[in-house]
């Protein structure tokens, strides 16, 4: 189950490209505030292939961790019969493309509100949040150990919105500017997450000692067990060491899963996949404020 989305899919920003050149700002923030403040009186239809593992990992997360509204779980062939019915939101994955890329890579989890638009495709719907999810044709599961966290994240966003409109409009920096609070943290860096080259000594001495590069592991020891005072990186960018697309990285903790920290950079030549070392320098300052 695979719907390909011909649509600029980033974290947390109202799609203003589904709309037409001739609806006006105002119009699409009005939308927007109704649907982030009208989502606990709605049901929330998760659509998952009982055949496909990631799938049944995001029905997992969703049945533990899922408390700001109803859901219920449908297949794809109801999600074609209801699309267009207000009084559902989804929770589906897709393919998701930027504008300025020639194809999809990268696959979303995102969150869109049912109506008469979506007879036009997934591409018209109301999105309400999305998450980088994991590469296409990714088989290596890193994102099952993340789904409880994507799923909190995602609750977070919405609540955080029908509380604040204007979070939903500041969008990524938002969500740029929480490692603030972190200093007193440890810091869990899958090494393979990390987009240069580095000195291992070095980067523990920016961190002044309060970082572990590790690996998968790690990451997972960190997060199935809750470790608390503890962070972890999740990063996701396309497969094979490509030099083109986007590479999102994230901070979450490990305990409360909230998100710390959110960028996402053009993959190049000189910008590979994984933190930059100015993500690194920017997320290390907390660390070094007495």
């Amino acid at each position: 189950m695979r719907i390909i989305g011909i649509i600029q899919l980033t974290l947390l920003l109202p799609l203003l490209l589904l709309f037409s050149p001739e609806v006006s700002a105002q119009e699409i923030f009005g939308k927007a505030k109704y649907n982030y403040r009208s989502f606990a009186e709605k049901r929330l239809m998760v659509v998952v292939n009982q055949a496909d593992f990631t799938d049944l990992s995001i029905a997992d997360a969703v049945k533990s961790n899922w408390k700001i509204s109803l859901y219920e779980l449908c297949s794809l062939d109801k999600f074609q019969d209801i699309k267009a019915d207000t009084n559902y939101f989804f929770m589906i994955r897709v393919d998701g493309q930027l504008r300025r890329e020639k194809e999809a890579n990268l696959e979303f989890l995102t969150i869109v509100k049912g109506g008469a638009s979506a007879k036009k495709g997934i591409g018209s719907m109301d999105e309400i949040v999305s998450m980088p999810l994991q590469p296409i044709n990714d088989e290596s599961g890193k994102a099952f150990i993340f789904m409880p966290a994507l799923i909190s994240i995602m609750q977070e966003h919405i609540l955080n919105v029908g509380d604040d409109i204007l979070k939903a409009y500041v969008g990524n920096s938002f969500y740029s500017n929480r490692v603030d609070g972190i200093g007193k943290k440890e810091l869990i860096f899958d090494e393979s997450d990390i987009g240069f080259s580095f000195n291992e000594e070095e980067l523990k001495d920016l961190f002044v000692g309060r970082i572990l590069i590790g690996n998968s592991r790690d990451i997972a020891e960190a997060m199935i067990e809750a470790k608390e005072n503890c962070v972890v990186s999740f990063t996701v960018s396309p497969l094979g060491g490509s030099i083109r697309g986007f590479s999102y990285k994230l901070l979450i903790d490990a305990h409360s899963h909230e998100l710390l920290f959110y960028r996402r950079h053009k993959i190049s030549k000189k910008y590979l996949p994984g933190f930059t070392q100015e993500d690194m320098r920017r997320i290390s300052v907390p660390f070094r404020i007495k």
